[in-house]
């Protein structure tokens, strides 16, 4: 669950449906022969594990986040606060289901939950390094993405990874960073997964968008290139992302949500039937392309 202090109470967005925002910027991503005047970005070939990734890359949430909980300190727990019990849990249960459904995606997403606790392979390199706690689900994933990469690898599937894509996650696992002279794919999927990721935190961790005002490390063409995006309020529920990454613009998508006023619960039984209560609200998202686009 995302949580986020409103000046009345909280707000709260499933991580599923965090994820379903990711999923929308997927689906419109790439520039499609570039907008004139402005940084050009690649669309996913194929399209279709980088999409299943984005929407499902939290689905092991979906139980758990039927039910808000709360902390020590009477607060709402926010998911960057829950223990390592159960987010490892979570993520182990999440990663087998999109494995199964796609060994590619399935690849995706465990980097994805084994990067949040490695500095984002290098993405996050002010992170702390992995906690003790989080070592074992590190190497347990780390060890399933060779798995997968061996599959991938095989001639069923041999034009969905390469040779460097092996070297980049040897490397990646060495936190050796990315090899020099890397020309595989893997790298920059995985960064689309994070950017999507990032885009749609900075409208759910936060009652007054966007949490982040910059996207750093987004791919945009070939397997090593990147731009930082801006995002910039232009107006109500209207925002300016420069470089402009989508195929259309103005882009509109959104989020459901649900708000609780503080005083609405003094326990977890009653901030269940006040979250219930509240009913769900929908926030409407425009993102539109500078003035060059």
């Amino acid at each position: 669950m995302i949580v986020a202090e409103t000046a009345e109470g909280y707000q709260f967005v499933t991580q599923p449906d965090h994820a379903a925002l990711a999923g929308q910027f997927a689906d419109h991503w790439g520039t499609r022969g570039g907008r004139s005047g402005t940084v050009e970005f690649d669309r996913p070939d194929p399209f279709a594990p980088l999409a299943l990734a984005a929407y499902a890359h939290d689905t092991g949430w979906r139980d758990y986040d039927r039910h808000p909980r709360l902390g020590d300190d009477g607060d709402p727990i926010d998911f960057r606060e829950m223990p390592p019990g159960p987010w490892i849990a979570l993520y182990d249960d999440g990663v087998d289901a999109v494995v199964e459904a796609d060994a590619y995606a399935g690849l995706l997403v465990s980097m994805h939950g084994a990067g949040l606790r490695k500095r984002r392979y290098g993405l996050s390199p002010g992170w702390p390094e992995t906690p003790e706690e989080f070592r074992e689900f590190v190497a347990r994933e780390e060890r399933r993405q060779a798995r997968l990469l061996d599959r991938l690898r095989s001639d069923d599937h041999r034009s969905a990874v390469s040779d460097a894509d092996r070297e980049l996650l040897d490397s990646l696992h060495d936190s050796a960073g990315v090899p020099d002279g890397y020309d595989g794919r893997l790298w920059a999927d995985y960064r689309r997964l994070q950017a999507w990721d990032e885009l749609s935190l900075a409208f759910c961790i936060t009652e007054d968008p966007p949490g982040y005002d910059e996207i750093e490390g987004v791919p945009t063409t070939g397997p090593r290139d990147d731009a930082t995006l801006s995002i910039t309020p232009v107006g109500a529920d209207e925002y300016r992302v420069d470089p402009y990454p989508f195929d259309e613009s103005p882009l509109a998508v959104s989020v459901p949500l649900r708000r609780v006023d503080g005083d609405a619960f003094a326990d977890e039984d009653s901030l269940v039937r006040a979250y219930y209560a509240a009913g769900r609200e929908t926030r409407s998202i425009a993102l539109v392309a500078g003035e060059q686009g």
